[in-house]
């Protein structure tokens, strides 16, 4: 008796619910908050099986690609899992950009040498990107975002047939307009602190002509701090509103991401 029957598992069940669950395992290793590396690997396959068991009613009646041999079922589930991880991937480029404007603010700032472990990427980062994802974090879960990612996932059911995955030319579209949206959204939040912080370079770089014997490297470090957290704090509600839009443009991206 095979596993399938033991199971009470209709024909081909169990190859239907191991490529159902290799496209959800593939958004739990690089979605937002589900792939960060301070969840547990245990949740996260857990949670991958429980989807995926939760969807397999629904997916019963859907139809399985042939396959004859292991060669067969390692390139479908390979063809699943890419899909999982390509739909993860571009959910996370706006994360990606927050994190960017937040390192390159803080760069700039002079606080470049107060690095800090970050346990969610596994590298050294600064506050201020740390503090950038956390806000982007908390926004992405009071807009239901963590939502919007599931329901991707069940259209590319729709999209995407099990098995069926091939780079053609709209997903490669939607790949790149997600990666070059990493550099729109940093852009987009550093300019009001890279904006001041300039004017400030300019204005200290006029008073080292006007006064030669002032030390203005070191005198430049507080006041560049000084002024990029007070341009923060000032600036925080616009940077809320913004990540607020670019994570609401991302839920209806995420939906028709395979069409």
């Amino acid at each position: 008796m095979d596993l399938a029957a033991l199971l009470r598992l209709p024909p081909h069940g169990l190859e239907l619910f191991l490529l159902v669950l290799t496209r959800f395992s593939g958004i739990f290793l690089l979605a937002p908050i589900f792939g960060n590396a301070v969840v547990p690997a245990r949740f996260r396959v857990g949670l991958a099986v429980l989807t995926a068991a939760l969807i397999y009613p629904s997916a019963v009646n859907w139809p399985v690609p042939t396959m004859e041999g292991p060669l067969d079922v390692t390139f479908a589930m390979a063809s699943e899992l890419a899909i999982g991880v390509t739909l993860g991937f571009a959910a996370n480029c706006t994360f990606f950009g927050i994190q960017m404007a937040g390192h390159m603010i803080a760069l700039q700032m002079g606080l470049g040498m107060s690095m800090m472990f970050d346990p969610n990427t596994r590298t050294q980062t600064t506050e201020l990107a740390v503090l950038f994802v956390l806000l982007a974090t908390v926004t992405f879960l009071a807009m239901d975002g963590h939502h919007w990612l599931l329901l991707g996932v069940w259209k590319s059911f729709q999209a995407v047939p099990l098995g069926g995955f091939g780079l053609s030319g709209g997903i490669m579209e939607h790949v790149l307009l997600a990666t070059t949206g990493i550099f729109d959204v940093a852009l987009t939040l550093m300019l009001p602190v890279i904006g001041v912080l300039m004017l400030a370079e300019l204005a200290l770089a006029i008073m080292s002509r006007i006064m030669p014997q002032m030390n203005v490297f070191v005198a430049g470090f507080p006041i560049k701090i000084v002024l990029g957290l007070v341009t923060i704090a000032a600036t925080l509600p616009l940077l809320g509103g913004y990540m607020r839009v670019v994570i609401d443009r991302l839920s209806p991206a995420l939906i028709g991401f395979f069409r």
